[in-house]
């Protein structure tokens, strides 16, 4: 009984006790310290960077720089106090704003302020919505901006429907590894369609938005049972496993490898094949596949990494009869090179394919050399999945 009357007291202590216990600093109060000095503003595109000398007080932590942004949004950006200099980002607006600079002590007390004014300059997201260019295109509109910066935005297409109402017709996710974007957007009709365009970054900020009034074209997928190898004297289309047609016959392992093994005479760059297309066709796009059943493959190997796409209306293997439809690079999302890891942008883009517009043209063709420069492992023969065309066919 002793013992129990023992063991009630003591767990009433011990709850008295920590319901007297108290949230308190773990360093000991130094007391407010001192300001930073010498304060100097470097206005930046839609930011300002502020240096200052740093107090010398052991008490210190960090440094707040307090301010309202062009929303109305109070923020607070810390720096640490190893560093004399805060960064304060993410303005929309190009105009003045006025800060607080405070040093902190590791108990959380604030100086007083020192008061500074900044002008940070055009924002880059309305830097880049300023070289927005809109294009009509097979299918939709092309579009492509500058990204001087190189920060993420998302790209929002909306369409005046039929009772006038602005609405969300895609969005676009651009890296912030390209400088030079460029994307279509598609599955559009071929009738005048009014378009508004906008940026938004990470920070939510809006760019203005650009508007147009333009026709997309009409455009079909080019009807591969017509296609054959055009099997042309100079072309290496001897198959490794199975033939050239496989280039163009869906599916996960329906592709193409040249057999550099058993034809070392044709191994090597620049390397290419002939498509007999079936009947001319003005050509709007192509999408390729690689073969991505392995690692092996997926931007690396023989996966064509630079390429070109000729067009003739004679299956000849005369350059001179050829015209030059486009030179394109593959990219990865990621930015990243071979053999480095891949992201969920890169395997997406496996999955989805590769796009690559041509040029607008009125002149029609039946046949393609698809020639490629350099594949993603620098190999001397190069393997695909699949090839698709869009475009036009002409009667």
């Amino acid at each position: 009984m002793k013992n129990i009357k023992f063991l009630v007291i003591i767990s009433i202590l011990l709850v008295y006790s920590c319901e007297q216990k108290q949230n308190e600093p773990l360093v000991d109060s130094f007391g407010p310290p001192a300001e930073v000095r010498n304060v100097k503003v470097e206005n930046l595109p839609g930011a300002a960077r502020l240096t200052y000398t740093l107090p010398s007080d052991p008490g210190m932590s960090y440094v707040a720089a307090e301010f309202t942004d062009d929303r109305g949004l109070r923020k607070v950006v810390k720096s640490s106090g190893f560093k004399n200099y805060v960064l304060l980002e993410g303005f929309g607006k190009a105009r003045d704003y006025d800060v607080e600079v405070y040093s902190v002590s590791k108990s959380e007390q604030r100086s007083a302020p020192v008061k500074v004014n900044i002008s940070p300059t055009t924002p880059p997201i309305q830097l880049s919505a300023n070289t927005v260019e809109a294009t009509h295109t097979f299918g939709g509109v092309l579009l492509n901006f500058k990204n001087e910066f190189k920060l993420d935005y998302v790209f929002y297409t909306l369409i005046k429907d039929e009772d006038g109402r602005w609405t969300e017709y895609d969005r676009y996710y651009s890296g912030a590894e390209t400088e030079n974007i460029l994307f279509a957007v598609r599955g559009l009709e071929a009738t005048p369609t009014e378009f508004a365009f906008y940026l938004q970054d990470k920070w939510q900020n809006r760019s203005d938005t650009l508007y147009h009034t333009l026709t997309p074209l009409y455009e079909e997928e080019l009807n591969k049972d017509l296609w054959k190898d055009a099997a042309l004297m100079d072309d290496f289309n001897e198959p490794l496993y199975s033939p050239l047609y496989q280039l163009w016959t869906p599916g996960e392992r329906t592709y193409f490898f040249q057999n550099a093994r058993d034809y070392p005479e044709k191994a090597g760059m620049p390397t290419w094949v002939t498509i007999d297309l079936g009947r001319e066709y003005l050509l709007g796009r192509m999408k390729t596949h690689m073969v991505r059943h392995a690692n092996t493959w997926k931007y690396g190997s023989c996966s064509p990494r630079r390429f070109e796409v000729w067009g003739s209306n004679e299956a000849t293997t005369n350059w001179d009869n050829w015209t030059l439809l486009g030179e394109f690079e593959s990219t990865r999302p990621s930015g990243r090179g071979v053999g480095e890891p891949l992201t969920d942008d890169d395997e997406k883009q496996l999955v989805d394919g590769e796009d690559f517009e041509f040029d607008l043209t009125d002149q029609s063709y039946r046949y393609i050399r698809y020639k490629v420069n350099e594949t993603w492992g620098n190999t001397l023969n190069f393997c695909l999945l699949e090839i698709t065309l869009w475009g036009q066919a002409v009667n």
